[in-house]
């Protein structure tokens, strides 16, 4: 592996048919799963809100968006939520929700391993894959993911869950 000083520390996000690689910096906390309280005539893959902290944060299904095949939503009894910061530090959105489908692990990237990745094939909401023989590791494009949650979801909406 490479030199620990061109490490990041990361985490492993499991979905169903792929691990998101996310630096540790940028996750907020990992929740225990709860379904989110749904907001009417949004895409499949955004499940609602949960509340955490005494705030309301949109949860999304990453798999969901890229249209992978048989990527549904469903939880699984080790589920959790990753509440991952906005980079934009968006007052209006300052925290989005990974739907995950099994408790996260640490990962030590080096930078010989993110760069030797592929991004043939994937879809617009991932960066790149990170080689591996063993797990389908992929690098998310928070910002794309975060600009299109905002086309489904805005504050203003949460008065939805009042009625």
């Amino acid at each position: 592996m490479s030199d620990k000083s061109t490490s990041v520390r990361c985490m492993l996000l499991p979905l169903r048919s792929l691990n998101l690689l996310i630096p540790n910096s940028a996750v907020a906390e990992i929740i225990g799963y709860s379904v989110p309280r749904p907001l009417s005539g949004g895409s499949d893959w955004f499940a609602g809100v949960v509340l955490w902290r005494g705030v309301y944060v949109p949860v999304v299904a990453v798999e969901q968006m890229c249209n992978i095949a048989g990527a549904g939503a469903g939880a699984g009894p080790r589920a959790r939520i990753a509440i991952v910061y906005n980079p934009e530090k968006d007052p209006d959105l300052p925290y989005i929700g990974i739907h995950m489908q099994d408790i996260p692990r640490a990962y030590l990237a080096g930078s010989d391993s993110t760069e030797s990745g592929s991004s043939e094939g994937l879809s617009e909401y991932l960066i790149t894959r990170v080689d591996d023989e063993q797990l389908a590791r992929v690098i998310p494009d928070i910002d794309k993911i975060i600009a299109d949650l905002k086309l489904e979801y805005n504050p203003a909406r949460l008065e939805e869950l009042k009625t």
